[in-house]
């Protein structure tokens, strides 16, 4: 193992921390297990325990199956050492789930809404907080994580939401100020709700061993995330990934016919999708259910229009940032399926640039909240993890 130097304190924060993060990542393990895998003696490790069940970050789960003689007691992570919550604020509601630090879902809660409604985000903001841990059956300053996902142009650094068309509500609304008497802290992290989406792609949807891709979402409104090298990318003023503005040709020219240039949100918005369902007769319960239908049918002219129109906002991207995979995510790409993106390299095979996978969302619809558990686990972790018991008054 890798000799370690520094001051008691250090080494005592190192340990604690190594064997936190692998009760997270194993289960449930013994003393002799744990001494195993840090090197440390069994007083060294036995003394370790007692810190860190005194302070609840772990506790006695059971004992060992299958071993002769006494039964090994095993150690477990306390679920209860923490808390986080996950908020994801759309043009037809709030959802909200609340997880222990362990990634169990203890309690969910959605608030629905109308596209266009009026009302007071911070209120309607705490009014689903007071719900959804009520669900959970805690107290909303145990919460040690909050992370909210918003539509449209967020400042991280800020707190709130720059430019959000489809939520004016919520524009201008600096969370971590406001919610700082609320949750007794200011561990509040706000971030676009594509870059979420991205992130539970990245934990357990189709890029789980991807560290280059591009998830380009289409549903209430067009957006994308980037993920190089496992990292999320922001850019600059935070708006990376906001494809809707981009201009591009609204379909292949024929030699000498002029091109038409159109906004990539006007050739995949709502409206457009509805229109386009509409031009080519499409059955279904609404737009997303015909486009299903679609895809099952093999509709190859639909999906020819379609999947042009999801190239051409995709190109420069994939032009300049050459990613492993593109994920179609959103209502749109979970809709089209295989077929959209079959539609999809057929465009771009046309084209002079590398193709990369082009592959459909794995995740489920709630990715936006999901995303957002898995951001605010990752921050309550780490923050916990290297306090340890000295962060919780263990002397």
């Amino acid at each position: 193992m890798e000799v370690l130097s520094g001051s008691p304190r250090l080494l005592r924060n190192l340990n604690e921390k190594a064997v936190l993060q692998r009760l997270l990542s194993e289960g449930a393990l013994t003393r002799m297990e744990l001494e195993a895998f840090t090197g440390l003696s069994k007083p060294a490790m036995s003394d370790l325990l007692r810190r860190l069940e005194a302070v609840n970050l772990i506790r006695r789960d059971g004992e060992k199956a299958g071993t002769y003689g006494p039964k090994a007691g095993l150690w477990g992570l306390d679920p209860a050492a923490s808390f986080v919550a996950g908020i994801d604020v759309g043009t037809h509601g709030i959802d909200a789930a609340i997880a222990d630090i362990a990634g169990n879902i203890i309690g969910t809660f959605r608030h629905e809404g109308q596209p266009g409604e009026r009302y007071d985000a911070h209120e309607r903001l705490t009014a689903v907080l007071q719900a959804v841990t009520k669900e959970a059956g805690i107290e909303i300053k145990q919460i040690d994580q909050l992370v909210v996902g918003l539509p449209g142009i967020v400042d991280m650094t800020a707190g709130n939401l720059r430019k959000g068309q489809q939520i004016p509500n919520w524009e201008g609304y600096h969370i971590p100020d406001a919610l700082q008497e609320v949750l007794g802290h200011r561990h509040v992290l706000i971030e676009n709700d594509v870059n979420l989406v991205a992130i539970e792609e990245m934990t357990f949807g189709a890029a789980t061993s991807i560290q280059s891709f591009i998830l380009l979402w289409v549903g209430d409104g067009v957006g994308a995330g980037a993920v190089i090298g496992g990292r999320l990318i922001h850019g600059s003023t935070g708006t990376a990934g906001e494809l809707g503005g981009a201009m591009v040709p609204d379909r292949f020219a024929q030699p000498g016919e002029d091109v038409r240039m159109a906004l990539v949100e006007d050739l995949l918005n709502v409206s457009a999708i509805d229109a386009l369902v509409a031009k080519y007769g499409l059955a279904g319960s609404d737009s997303i259910d015909a486009i299903a239908q679609a895809a099952r049918d093999g509709q190859e002219a639909f999906f020819a229009e379609l999947g042009y129109r999801v190239a051409a906002a995709l190109t420069g991207a994939i032009g300049i940032l050459d990613p492993e995979m593109v994920v179609l995510g959103g209502d749109v790409g979970r809709a089209g399926g295989r077929a959209l993106c079959d539609s999809v390299i057929g465009v771009l095979k046309r084209l002079p640039i590398a193709i990369p996978q082009i592959v459909p969302t794995a995740v489920s619809s709630n990715a936006v909240r999901a995303g957002a558990v898995e951001l605010a686990l990752e921050h309550a972790r780490e923050r916990v993890f290297t306090g340890g018991s000295a962060a919780r008054g263990l002397p």
